[in-house]
């Protein structure tokens, strides 16, 4: 009995050990992923864009003194050199004092870079993407962007706090760069919704069909703002997985205003 007993206290050691060992192997990997996801967008923040003067004001007065100011984007890309890393660069997207300093890419598919950086290195992170049934120029009515929810908070994981309106009120504003043209994205609207719902429309056969659109969405807003879209407007939607139920998927709307 007590042999038994030895034996079946050495198997569940040798078990116990085995389960603290693979979680042990899983807890590195998923930090190594974080660091590597860290050290990438780091580098190429710092290797592409081009922040602007904290002091400075996003808006600049053009000379002589009697023309009217212009707005200008509170960063530079330089995309020449980032289009020769990745042809599928789109943009770049970037709300002040947040995380969110990221480029933007396009796949033939929306699998491609679920799981991988702008170079096509693999990585759980993922890149900020647009659907690849979308116009990739942000020309169409409405333009998709997926990036995950990061457990340590990067990629898109901030929008969900816009479920809060004091988190709006202090990021009412992001900045989509393109290798065409500057925007200031008015954000007007964000809220849970399912992964299938229809906030996920892009093809829209009419104006009427499109305002209706934006009058549903913006009514479901988690916040209040006097932000007003109408069907002459572009937008952007940011989509990333939140877990109050399954597939259930924190959007969050901007309107493109074009600046320099």
């Amino acid at each position: 009995m007590k042999k038994q007993t030895r034996i079946l206290l050495t198997i569940l050691c040798i078990v116990f050990l085995c389960v603290f060992a693979f979680s042990g192997y899983k807890l590195y990997s998923i930090i190594h992923e974080y660091n590597a996801a860290k050290r990438m967008y780091n580098g190429l923040s710092g290797e592409y864009v081009t922040q602007a003067d904290k002091d400075q004001a996003p808006v600049q007065t053009q000379a002589p003194e009697d023309e009217t100011p212009i707005e200008v984007s509170p960063i530079s890309v330089d995309f020449d050199a980032l289009l020769a890393q990745s042809k599928d660069v789109v943009g770049w997207l970037y709300c002040a004092d947040t995380v969110i300093n990221y480029p933007v890419v396009q796949g033939e598919d929306n699998d491609f870079y679920l799981y991988r950086f702008i170079d096509g290195t693999y990585n759980g992170s993922g890149s900020l993407f647009v659907d690849y049934r979308c116009t990739g120029d942000f020309s169409g009515e409405l333009s998709v962007i997926y990036g995950h929810h990061m457990q340590n908070g990067t990629m898109l994981a901030s929008i969900c706090n816009y479920g809060k309106q004091e988190y709006y009120d202090a990021h009412p504003v992001l900045y989509l760069n393109t290798p065409t043209q500057n925007y200031r994205v008015e954000v007007f609207s964000g809220f849970i919704t399912a992964a299938d719902s229809s906030a996920y429309t892009w093809d829209f056969t009419s104006d009427a069909e499109y305002a209706a659109y934006l009058e549903k969405m913006k009514g479901f807003s988690d916040f209040d703002c006097d932000v007003e879209v109408g069907t002459e407007d572009h937008i952007i939607m940011l989509s990333t997985c939140t877990y109050e139920y399954d597939n259930a998927r924190y959007v969050l709307y901007g309107k493109l205003i074009p600046i320099s």
